[in-house]
């Protein structure tokens, strides 16, 4: 698959970002337990009874869950069916490079990972916490072993915004590249906030799924577009 003709950046220390990052998911879920910070924002937003946004209230439920889905799940495809047909029509070949595979592989992954993650940590939503008017007890940050039926853990929702950041990678180095990160923390964080606002998360576990989503972003690039550039450059210097 040949590169694209438009320049694609290849700048950030993969290897120092991938380190740091993993480091980080592993602390704050320790963190903030310690600390009580997920239940002191949690509890911003429950006033005993009720929490602040009712997750099944149709236009906000539209507006901060159901569209944004649609819209990632529209432009991952659209990217997905150009990637293809740029194997078989002349005047798409111009998507058949390593910058269209890596969008499209940033997009299915970064939710599908997150997604399995929810599968495996057995941690509990906050509304189905005793604290918050639930019937269950709260139980070990990770907890692989048992058998009961919690997914919340890390944030399934966000991982489409926070998918966006293949975007920063892609960007020019200053502002281009700052409008790219913050567009793509304010998807992210904005589908998340809904989901912490009506109890479905606590804040730990919106950042962790950001963080997540950058680690499988600077791995994809790195493997996909930044080896390849490094192989040119490696040539050029012989």
């Amino acid at each position: 698959m040949k590169p694209q003709s438009q320049e694609t950046y290849y700048d950030i220390r993969w290897g120092r970002h991938i380190l740091l990052t993993i480091a980080a998911i592993l602390l704050i879920p320790y963190l903030v337990r310690i600390s009580g910070l997920d239940y002191s924002v949690a509890h911003a937003f429950y006033d005993g009874q009720s929490w602040l946004i009712e997750a099944r209230q149709p236009i906000l439920r539209f507006l901060f869950y159901i569209l944004p889905k649609w819209l990632l799940v529209t432009f991952a495809s659209c990217m997905l069916i150009l990637l293809a047909l740029s194997f078989c029509v002349k005047g798409l070949r111009r998507f058949r490079s390593r910058r269209q595979l890596f969008i499209v592989l940033c997009a299915a992954l970064v939710p599908l990972i997150v997604g399995a993650g929810k599968k495996l940590t057995n941690i509990y939503c906050p509304y189905q916490l005793e604290e918050f008017g639930g019937s269950f007890k709260e139980g070990p940050i990770f907890d692989f072993i048992s058998a009961k039926s919690a997914a919340c853990f890390p944030a399934g929702h966000a991982s489409g915004g926070f998918a966006l950041l293949f975007l920063v990678p892609l960007a020019k180095p200053g502002k281009q590249r700052n409008t790219a990160l913050i567009f793509a923390l304010i998807a992210g964080w904005v589908m998340g906030g809904f989901q912490m606002l009506n109890g479905r998360h606590f804040l730990s576990h919106t950042i962790v799924t950001m963080l997540l989503a950058w680690i499988i972003v600077v791995a994809a690039h790195y493997l996909i577009i930044g080896q390849s550039q490094e192989n040119r450059g490696l040539k050029r210097k012989k």
